[in-house]
Protein backbone atom coordinates (compact mmCIF):
# COMPACT_ATOMS: atom_id res chain seq x y z
CA UNK A 1 0.00 0.00 0.00
CA UNK A 2 1.59 3.58 -0.56
CA UNK A 3 1.20 6.66 2.01
CA UNK A 4 -1.66 8.00 0.73
CA UNK A 5 -3.89 4.61 1.82
CA UNK A 6 -2.53 4.84 4.73
CA UNK A 7 -2.80 8.38 5.67
CA UNK A 8 -6.38 7.77 4.37
CA UNK A 9 -6.97 5.12 7.36
CA UNK A 10 -5.26 7.56 9.92
CA UNK A 11 -7.43 10.64 8.53
CA UNK A 12 -10.66 8.61 9.69
CA UNK A 13 -9.66 7.38 13.31
CA UNK A 14 -7.99 10.68 14.14
CA UNK A 15 -11.37 12.15 13.48
CA UNK A 16 -12.63 10.13 16.22
CA UNK A 17 -9.97 10.85 18.44
CA UNK A 18 -11.33 13.57 20.09
CA UNK A 19 -14.26 11.17 21.90
CA UNK A 20 -14.01 11.68 25.13
CA UNK A 21 -16.53 11.41 28.06
CA UNK A 22 -18.20 14.64 27.66
CA UNK A 23 -19.79 13.10 24.52
CA UNK A 24 -23.14 11.57 24.24
CA UNK A 25 -23.69 7.90 24.97
CA UNK A 26 -24.97 7.88 21.23
CA UNK A 27 -21.86 9.34 19.70
CA UNK A 28 -19.63 7.44 22.02
CA UNK A 29 -21.41 4.80 20.84
CA UNK A 30 -21.30 5.23 16.65
CA UNK A 31 -17.12 6.10 17.83
CA UNK A 32 -16.61 2.49 18.55
CA UNK A 33 -18.72 0.58 16.43
CA UNK A 34 -16.82 3.02 13.67
CA UNK A 35 -13.67 2.41 14.79
CA UNK A 36 -14.19 -0.81 15.27
CA UNK A 37 -15.58 -1.66 11.40
CA UNK A 38 -12.66 0.16 10.03
CA UNK A 39 -9.69 -1.56 11.90
CA UNK A 40 -9.81 -4.43 9.03
CA UNK A 41 -8.22 -1.23 7.03
CA UNK A 42 -5.57 -0.57 9.39
CA UNK A 43 -4.83 -4.11 9.52
CA UNK A 44 -4.68 -4.82 5.41
CA UNK A 45 -2.36 -1.13 5.16
CA UNK A 46 -0.41 -2.46 7.96
CA UNK A 47 0.24 -5.49 5.87
CA UNK A 48 2.46 -3.67 3.28
CA UNK A 49 3.04 -0.61 5.50
CA UNK A 50 6.72 0.96 5.99
CA UNK A 51 8.26 1.50 8.96
CA UNK A 52 7.17 5.44 9.03
CA UNK A 53 3.31 4.21 8.45
CA UNK A 54 3.67 1.36 10.89
CA UNK A 55 4.95 3.72 13.55
CA UNK A 56 1.79 5.73 13.03
CA UNK A 57 -0.67 2.89 12.43
CA UNK A 58 0.63 1.55 16.11
CA UNK A 59 -0.16 4.73 17.82
CA UNK A 60 -3.56 4.83 16.42
CA UNK A 61 -4.61 2.11 18.51
CA UNK A 62 -4.24 4.03 21.63
CA UNK A 63 -7.29 5.84 19.97
CA UNK A 64 -9.40 1.92 20.32
CA UNK A 65 -8.33 1.45 23.57
CA UNK A 66 -9.31 4.93 24.74
CA UNK A 67 -12.97 4.70 22.94
CA UNK A 68 -13.13 1.45 24.47
CA UNK A 69 -12.81 1.98 28.17
CA UNK A 70 -14.84 5.37 27.43
CA UNK A 71 -17.74 2.53 26.65
CA UNK A 72 -16.76 0.67 29.89
CA UNK A 73 -16.91 3.35 32.28
CA UNK A 74 -20.65 4.47 30.96
CA UNK A 75 -21.47 0.83 31.55
CA UNK A 76 -23.30 0.34 27.99
CA UNK A 77 -22.87 -3.49 27.81
CA UNK A 78 -24.75 -4.07 30.72
CA UNK A 79 -27.74 -1.93 29.46
CA UNK A 80 -27.36 -1.66 25.93
CA UNK A 81 -27.99 -5.52 24.42
CA UNK A 82 -27.75 -4.58 20.84
CA UNK A 83 -25.17 -2.81 20.88
CA UNK A 84 -22.82 -5.46 23.10
CA UNK A 85 -23.91 -8.24 20.62
CA UNK A 86 -22.67 -5.64 17.49
CA UNK A 87 -19.20 -5.02 19.02
CA UNK A 88 -18.76 -8.85 20.16
CA UNK A 89 -19.48 -9.79 16.37
CA UNK A 90 -17.29 -7.40 14.50
CA UNK A 91 -14.17 -8.18 17.02
CA UNK A 92 -15.00 -11.70 16.32
CA UNK A 93 -14.82 -11.38 12.73
CA UNK A 94 -12.09 -9.38 12.96
CA UNK A 95 -10.22 -12.48 15.19
CA UNK A 96 -11.71 -14.52 12.63
CA UNK A 97 -10.19 -13.09 9.35
CA UNK A 98 -6.69 -12.48 10.83
CA UNK A 99 -6.65 -16.58 12.60
CA UNK A 100 -3.04 -16.73 11.19
CA UNK A 101 -1.40 -14.89 13.22
CA UNK A 102 -1.83 -17.52 16.30
CA UNK A 103 -0.40 -19.50 12.91
CA UNK A 104 2.19 -17.87 11.82
CA UNK A 105 5.20 -15.64 12.58
CA UNK A 106 3.82 -11.88 13.08
CA UNK A 107 5.27 -8.53 13.81
CA UNK A 108 4.34 -6.93 16.93
CA UNK A 109 1.93 -5.21 15.64
CA UNK A 110 -0.07 -7.47 14.33
CA UNK A 111 0.05 -8.90 17.85
CA UNK A 112 -0.47 -5.84 19.72
CA UNK A 113 -3.68 -5.82 17.45
CA UNK A 114 -5.17 -8.85 18.31
CA UNK A 115 -4.31 -8.53 22.07
CA UNK A 116 -6.53 -5.46 22.19
CA UNK A 117 -9.59 -7.00 19.83
CA UNK A 118 -9.47 -10.27 22.30
CA UNK A 119 -9.60 -8.32 25.16
CA UNK A 120 -12.53 -6.26 24.06
CA UNK A 121 -14.57 -9.08 23.04
CA UNK A 122 -13.66 -10.80 26.22
CA UNK A 123 -14.30 -8.52 28.68
CA UNK A 124 -17.81 -7.92 26.91
CA UNK A 125 -18.72 -11.74 26.97
CA UNK A 126 -20.11 -11.40 30.67
CA UNK A 127 -22.87 -9.48 29.33
CA UNK A 128 -24.26 -11.95 26.94
CA UNK A 129 -27.45 -13.78 27.39
CA UNK A 130 -27.99 -17.44 26.60
CA UNK A 131 -29.53 -16.59 23.55
CA UNK A 132 -26.28 -14.83 22.03
CA UNK A 133 -24.49 -18.47 21.63
CA UNK A 134 -25.69 -17.93 17.98
CA UNK A 135 -22.77 -15.32 17.78
CA UNK A 136 -20.34 -18.81 17.98
CA UNK A 137 -20.11 -20.18 15.05
CA UNK A 138 -18.14 -22.46 13.12
CA UNK A 139 -15.35 -20.32 12.06
CA UNK A 140 -14.76 -19.57 16.24
CA UNK A 141 -14.78 -22.69 17.33
CA UNK A 142 -11.65 -22.82 14.87
CA UNK A 143 -10.41 -20.12 16.25
CA UNK A 144 -10.88 -21.29 19.76
CA UNK A 145 -8.68 -24.65 18.63
CA UNK A 146 -6.57 -22.58 16.72
CA UNK A 147 -5.71 -20.33 19.83
CA UNK A 148 -5.83 -23.66 21.80
CA UNK A 149 -2.55 -24.91 19.60
CA UNK A 150 -0.69 -22.19 20.02
CA UNK A 151 -0.24 -21.79 23.44
CA UNK A 152 0.44 -25.54 23.77
CA UNK A 153 3.75 -24.72 21.52
CA UNK A 154 4.36 -21.32 23.02
CA UNK A 155 7.36 -21.57 25.23
CA UNK A 156 8.85 -18.23 25.36
CA UNK A 157 6.22 -16.38 27.45
CA UNK A 158 4.86 -14.01 25.15
CA UNK A 159 2.06 -11.49 25.14
CA UNK A 160 -0.15 -13.42 22.70
CA UNK A 161 0.32 -16.18 24.81
CA UNK A 162 -0.42 -13.87 27.64
CA UNK A 163 -3.91 -12.56 25.78
CA UNK A 164 -5.18 -15.60 24.75
CA UNK A 165 -5.23 -16.78 28.30
CA UNK A 166 -6.64 -13.84 29.82
CA UNK A 167 -9.23 -14.34 26.54
CA UNK A 168 -10.19 -18.27 27.67
CA UNK A 169 -10.58 -16.40 31.01
CA UNK A 170 -13.03 -14.18 30.25
CA UNK A 171 -15.48 -16.30 28.12
CA UNK A 172 -15.34 -19.42 30.08
CA UNK A 173 -16.84 -17.13 33.04
CA UNK A 174 -19.91 -17.23 30.73
CA UNK A 175 -21.15 -21.00 31.43
CA UNK A 176 -23.01 -21.23 28.30
CA UNK A 177 -19.79 -20.90 26.58
CA UNK A 178 -17.96 -23.93 28.71
CA UNK A 179 -19.27 -26.46 26.20
CA UNK A 180 -17.15 -24.49 23.04
CA UNK A 181 -14.19 -24.87 25.04
CA UNK A 182 -14.66 -28.61 25.59
CA UNK A 183 -15.37 -29.53 22.36
CA UNK A 184 -12.31 -28.20 20.83
CA UNK A 185 -9.75 -30.12 23.56
CA UNK A 186 -9.24 -27.41 26.36
CA UNK A 187 -9.63 -29.94 29.47
CA UNK A 188 -6.50 -31.97 28.15
CA UNK A 189 -4.34 -28.94 27.45
CA UNK A 190 -5.13 -27.11 30.59
CA UNK A 191 -4.00 -29.92 32.61
CA UNK A 192 -0.70 -29.84 30.11
CA UNK A 193 -0.16 -26.12 30.93
CA UNK A 194 -0.85 -26.18 34.74
CA UNK A 195 1.64 -29.19 34.67
CA UNK A 196 4.64 -27.31 32.60
CA UNK A 197 3.30 -23.57 33.98
CA UNK A 198 6.17 -22.53 35.72
CA UNK A 199 8.35 -23.55 32.77
CA UNK A 200 5.41 -22.11 30.18
CA UNK A 201 3.50 -18.82 31.87
CA UNK A 202 4.73 -15.76 33.55
CA UNK A 203 3.68 -16.22 37.78
CA UNK A 204 0.43 -14.33 36.87
CA UNK A 205 -0.89 -16.14 34.25
CA UNK A 206 0.51 -19.53 35.92
CA UNK A 207 -2.14 -18.57 38.99
CA UNK A 208 -4.72 -17.52 36.20
CA UNK A 209 -4.88 -21.09 35.22
CA UNK A 210 -6.89 -21.84 38.41
CA UNK A 211 -9.40 -19.15 37.50
CA UNK A 212 -9.86 -20.81 34.01
CA UNK A 213 -10.37 -24.21 35.73
CA UNK A 214 -13.09 -23.02 38.46
CA UNK A 215 -14.91 -21.52 35.43
CA UNK A 216 -15.20 -24.81 33.69
CA UNK A 217 -15.81 -26.86 36.41
CA UNK A 218 -19.28 -24.91 37.30
CA UNK A 219 -20.43 -26.92 34.41
CA UNK A 220 -21.25 -30.40 34.93
CA UNK A 221 -19.63 -31.47 31.52
CA UNK A 222 -16.45 -29.80 32.72
CA UNK A 223 -16.45 -31.75 35.43
CA UNK A 224 -16.90 -34.88 33.58
CA UNK A 225 -13.88 -34.03 31.57
CA UNK A 226 -11.24 -33.19 34.07
CA UNK A 227 -12.13 -36.06 36.24
CA UNK A 228 -10.57 -38.47 33.36
CA UNK A 229 -7.25 -36.45 34.10
CA UNK A 230 -5.62 -36.33 37.83
CA UNK A 231 -6.19 -32.91 38.33
CA UNK A 232 -6.17 -33.01 41.97
CA UNK A 233 -2.07 -33.67 41.77
CA UNK A 234 -1.61 -31.38 38.54
CA UNK A 235 -2.73 -28.27 40.65
CA UNK A 236 -0.04 -29.05 42.95
CA UNK A 237 1.99 -27.77 39.77
CA UNK A 238 0.98 -24.00 40.11
CA UNK A 239 2.76 -21.83 42.72
CA UNK A 240 0.45 -21.85 46.33
CA UNK A 241 -0.31 -18.91 47.38
CA UNK A 242 -2.46 -18.09 50.34
CA UNK A 243 -5.26 -16.40 48.37
CA UNK A 244 -5.87 -19.48 46.68
CA UNK A 245 -7.69 -21.98 49.31
CA UNK A 246 -11.35 -21.22 48.21
CA UNK A 247 -9.87 -21.41 44.74
CA UNK A 248 -8.01 -24.90 45.23
CA UNK A 249 -11.30 -26.36 47.47
CA UNK A 250 -13.67 -25.94 44.76
CA UNK A 251 -11.60 -27.41 42.80
CA UNK A 252 -11.34 -30.49 45.07
CA UNK A 253 -15.51 -31.08 45.85
CA UNK A 254 -16.74 -29.61 42.38
CA UNK A 255 -14.63 -32.46 41.16
CA UNK A 256 -14.42 -35.18 43.88
CA UNK A 257 -17.91 -34.60 45.81
CA UNK A 258 -18.43 -32.97 49.46
CA UNK A 259 -17.76 -36.84 51.37
CA UNK A 260 -13.92 -37.00 50.00
CA UNK A 261 -12.65 -33.47 49.54
CA UNK A 262 -9.43 -32.80 51.56
CA UNK A 263 -10.22 -29.15 53.06
CA UNK A 264 -12.04 -28.21 56.36
CA UNK A 265 -15.62 -27.73 55.63
CA UNK A 266 -15.89 -24.78 57.97
CA UNK A 267 -12.53 -22.94 57.09
CA UNK A 268 -13.78 -23.07 53.28
CA UNK A 269 -17.67 -22.26 54.35
CA UNK A 270 -16.03 -19.16 56.15
CA UNK A 271 -13.80 -17.98 53.04
CA UNK A 272 -17.02 -18.52 50.95
CA UNK A 273 -19.47 -16.68 53.04
CA UNK A 274 -16.98 -14.06 53.90
CA UNK A 275 -16.67 -13.55 49.97
CA UNK A 276 -20.00 -13.54 48.97
CA UNK A 277 -21.21 -11.29 51.27
CA UNK A 278 -18.36 -8.96 49.83
CA UNK A 279 -19.74 -9.93 46.45
CA UNK A 280 -23.10 -8.88 47.26
CA UNK A 281 -21.93 -5.29 48.10
CA UNK A 282 -20.43 -4.66 44.64
CA UNK A 283 -22.29 -2.69 41.66
CA UNK A 284 -21.09 -5.76 39.67
CA UNK A 285 -21.74 -8.31 42.16
CA UNK A 286 -17.89 -9.75 42.32
CA UNK A 287 -15.25 -10.56 44.84
CA UNK A 288 -11.57 -10.29 43.90
CA UNK A 289 -12.45 -11.01 40.24
CA UNK A 290 -15.56 -13.91 41.10
CA UNK A 291 -19.13 -13.29 40.14
CA UNK A 292 -21.16 -13.85 43.19
CA UNK A 293 -22.72 -16.85 41.06
CA UNK A 294 -19.72 -18.78 41.39
CA UNK A 295 -19.12 -18.24 45.08
CA UNK A 296 -22.81 -19.30 45.39
CA UNK A 297 -22.52 -22.32 43.06
CA UNK A 298 -20.08 -23.63 45.56
CA UNK A 299 -21.81 -23.21 48.62
CA UNK A 300 -25.09 -24.88 47.53
CA UNK A 301 -23.46 -27.98 46.22
CA UNK A 302 -21.72 -27.63 49.77
CA UNK A 303 -25.49 -27.44 51.33
CA UNK A 304 -26.57 -30.16 49.98
CA UNK A 305 -25.06 -32.13 52.91
CA UNK A 306 -27.03 -31.74 55.61
CA UNK A 307 -23.75 -32.14 58.35
CA UNK A 308 -22.05 -29.34 56.78
CA UNK A 309 -25.80 -27.02 56.25
CA UNK A 310 -25.75 -26.90 59.89
CA UNK A 311 -22.07 -26.02 60.41
CA UNK A 312 -22.49 -23.41 58.29
CA UNK A 313 -25.79 -22.34 59.92
CA UNK A 314 -24.27 -22.49 63.62
CA UNK A 315 -20.48 -22.57 63.77
CA UNK A 316 -19.65 -19.48 60.65
CA UNK A 317 -17.02 -17.69 61.74
CA UNK A 318 -17.20 -14.27 59.53
CA UNK A 319 -16.80 -11.10 61.06
CA UNK A 320 -19.07 -9.50 62.23
CA UNK A 321 -20.52 -12.68 63.21
CA UNK A 322 -23.87 -13.29 62.41
CA UNK A 323 -26.90 -15.52 64.34
CA UNK A 324 -28.73 -18.17 62.35
CA UNK A 325 -31.53 -15.86 61.29
CA UNK A 326 -29.25 -13.36 60.50
CA UNK A 327 -27.33 -15.54 57.87
CA UNK A 328 -31.11 -16.59 57.03
CA UNK A 329 -32.18 -13.28 56.09
CA UNK A 330 -29.05 -12.17 54.56
CA UNK A 331 -29.86 -14.91 51.75
CA UNK A 332 -33.90 -14.04 51.44
CA UNK A 333 -33.02 -10.57 51.21
CA UNK A 334 -30.25 -11.10 48.28
CA UNK A 335 -33.11 -13.29 46.35
CA UNK A 336 -35.64 -10.58 46.80
CA UNK A 337 -33.17 -7.94 45.13
CA UNK A 338 -32.66 -10.64 42.28
CA UNK A 339 -35.76 -12.11 41.37
CA UNK A 340 -37.70 -9.06 40.23
CA UNK A 341 -34.80 -8.63 37.37
CA UNK A 342 -34.74 -12.00 36.22
CA UNK A 343 -35.49 -13.08 32.64
CA UNK A 344 -34.26 -14.19 29.44
CA UNK A 345 -32.59 -10.98 28.30
CA UNK A 346 -30.73 -10.04 31.55
CA UNK A 347 -27.19 -11.49 32.57
CA UNK A 348 -27.18 -15.05 32.51
CA UNK A 349 -24.87 -15.01 35.85
CA UNK A 350 -27.70 -12.43 37.42
CA UNK A 351 -30.16 -15.07 36.21
CA UNK A 352 -27.91 -18.02 37.68
CA UNK A 353 -27.84 -16.21 40.67
CA UNK A 354 -31.22 -16.56 41.16
CA UNK A 355 -31.34 -19.99 40.55
CA UNK A 356 -28.86 -20.72 43.19
CA UNK A 357 -30.33 -18.56 45.95
CA UNK A 358 -33.33 -20.54 45.31
CA UNK A 359 -31.59 -23.54 46.30
CA UNK A 360 -30.45 -22.07 49.07
CA UNK A 361 -33.45 -21.41 50.33
CA UNK A 362 -34.82 -24.84 49.96
CA UNK A 363 -32.42 -26.46 51.70
CA UNK A 364 -32.69 -24.61 54.79
CA UNK A 365 -36.33 -25.03 54.12
CA UNK A 366 -35.68 -28.47 54.80
CA UNK A 367 -34.85 -28.22 58.07
CA UNK A 368 -37.75 -27.93 60.97
CA UNK A 369 -35.66 -26.62 63.42
CA UNK A 370 -34.43 -23.71 61.01
CA UNK A 371 -37.30 -23.03 58.55
CA UNK A 372 -39.53 -20.89 61.24
CA UNK A 373 -36.42 -18.53 60.97
CA UNK A 374 -36.89 -18.36 57.29
CA UNK A 375 -39.29 -14.82 56.56
CA UNK A 376 -42.84 -15.71 55.73
CA UNK A 377 -43.62 -12.01 54.74
CA UNK A 378 -45.72 -11.05 51.46
CA UNK A 379 -42.44 -10.32 49.37
CA UNK A 380 -40.98 -13.42 49.89
CA UNK A 381 -43.97 -15.18 49.33
CA UNK A 382 -44.72 -13.59 46.20
CA UNK A 383 -41.57 -14.31 44.52
CA UNK A 384 -41.78 -17.96 45.53
CA UNK A 385 -44.93 -18.61 44.09
CA UNK A 386 -44.40 -16.57 41.07
CA UNK A 387 -40.99 -18.62 40.76
CA UNK A 388 -43.01 -21.73 41.42
CA UNK A 389 -45.77 -20.87 38.50
CA UNK A 390 -42.58 -20.22 36.06
CA UNK A 391 -44.16 -16.42 35.88
CA UNK A 392 -40.73 -15.22 34.60
CA UNK A 393 -39.01 -17.42 32.03
CA UNK A 394 -35.72 -18.59 33.10
CA UNK A 395 -32.84 -20.66 31.24
CA UNK A 396 -31.99 -23.63 33.56
CA UNK A 397 -29.79 -25.37 30.57
CA UNK A 398 -26.95 -24.90 32.81
CA UNK A 399 -27.96 -26.09 36.22
CA UNK A 400 -25.28 -28.46 38.30
CA UNK A 401 -27.16 -32.04 37.88
CA UNK A 402 -27.17 -31.94 41.61
CA UNK A 403 -29.88 -29.02 41.87
CA UNK A 404 -32.88 -28.30 41.64
CA UNK A 405 -34.53 -25.79 38.62
CA UNK A 406 -35.43 -22.50 39.74
CA UNK A 407 -39.03 -23.88 39.39
CA UNK A 408 -38.34 -26.99 41.11
CA UNK A 409 -36.99 -25.35 44.32
CA UNK A 410 -39.73 -22.87 44.42
CA UNK A 411 -42.92 -25.49 44.24
CA UNK A 412 -40.40 -27.35 47.55
CA UNK A 413 -40.47 -23.60 49.73
CA UNK A 414 -44.25 -22.78 48.83
CA UNK A 415 -45.06 -26.38 49.91
CA UNK A 416 -42.96 -26.44 53.09
CA UNK A 417 -43.71 -22.67 53.95
CA UNK A 418 -46.41 -21.42 52.43
CA UNK A 419 -49.15 -24.28 51.27
CA UNK A 420 -48.93 -25.61 55.47
CA UNK A 421 -51.17 -22.13 56.17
Amino acid sequence: MNLSAASQVLSKINELSRIDASKSGETIKYALTKLLSDWCQVLAVAEHATDDELFFLNTSRATLSECFTLTLVKDFYDTDHEFTRYVLRICLELLTDYVNVFVDQNSTFFVSNICLIMLISSTISSSLTCEDIDLFTENEIHLLDVMRQYVDKDLTHDNLTDGILSFIWNLTDNTMLVPLFLKTGYAKSIIDWIRTCRKKFREDKQIALLSILVNILRHDDGIDEFNKFDTMNAIENIPNESDQFVQRSMIDFLLNGVQHMRFDSIKILDELFRSIINASKDSKYRCVGAHICELLTALTKLLYNDKILVEFLCRTRVEPLMTTDKIIEFFTSILTEFYPNLSLENNPLNNFTCVLLFNVVWRISCHEEYRSMIPTDETLMNIVKSAANNEKISNDSFMPRTMKSMQEAAMEIQTILFDKN
